[in-house]
């Protein structure tokens, strides 16, 4: 009886540990990934580019996840990045921007936490898989004033009210 005992949690310690691994197999992860901020106008270039993005994405379950912290975001100018940080996005109140949601048919489909503010979203987006590696990409525009960020008249004319954001992630097999 002992034996079969032994033998039952042989075999259940080699299942859970089969199906751990199948699981992680099917989950990717990035802290590298790229993301672009450009509202820019005829007047003046406004883009910055982060280059550490987390992104991870659950092959089984479709769920995806997309998270950068405002401060990484780096200006051509230094100017520029200062603004951005301390008076339109408020970083030190709302460090991070925030998607969760799901990839499906060529979309990803979830929430957008920006200064604050959760904004339902759904956006055309690529998953391309290659190896052990899935890669996503995705280009869509939100309108700035919608997550509660307030342009000065002052500069109104020099800032794009529609912001192009573009991923580029590339996740390893976690």
């Amino acid at each position: 009886m002992r034996q079969i005992i032994n033998s039952m949690r042989a075999l259940l310690s080699i299942l859970a540990i089969v199906s751990c691994l199948s699981l992680s197999g099917q989950q990717y992860l990035t802290r590298q990934g790229i993301l672009t901020f450009d509202a820019g106008s005829p007047l003046e270039d406004i883009r910055a580019t982060s280059n550490s993005a987390t992104a991870v994405y659950d092959a089984a379950d479709g769920k995806l996840g997309v998270q950068v912290l405002m401060t990484s975001f780096e200006f051509r100018r230094a100017l520029m990045q200062e603004h951005f940080n301390e008076n339109y996005v408020e970083s030190e109140v709302y460090p991070k921007a925030v998607f969760k949601g799901v990839y499906k048919k060529d979309r990803a489909i979830g929430t957008l936490n920006i200064h604050g503010v959760s904004i339902e979203v759904d956006v055309p987006a690529t998953l391309i898989k290659a190896g052990d590696t899935i890669r996503l990409n995705a280009s869509f525009v939100v309108t700035i004033a919608d997550f509660g960020v307030a342009i000065p008249r002052a500069v109104a004319n020099k800032i794009d009210p529609q912001a192009k954001i573009t991923v580029d992630c590339t996740m390893q097999v976690r």
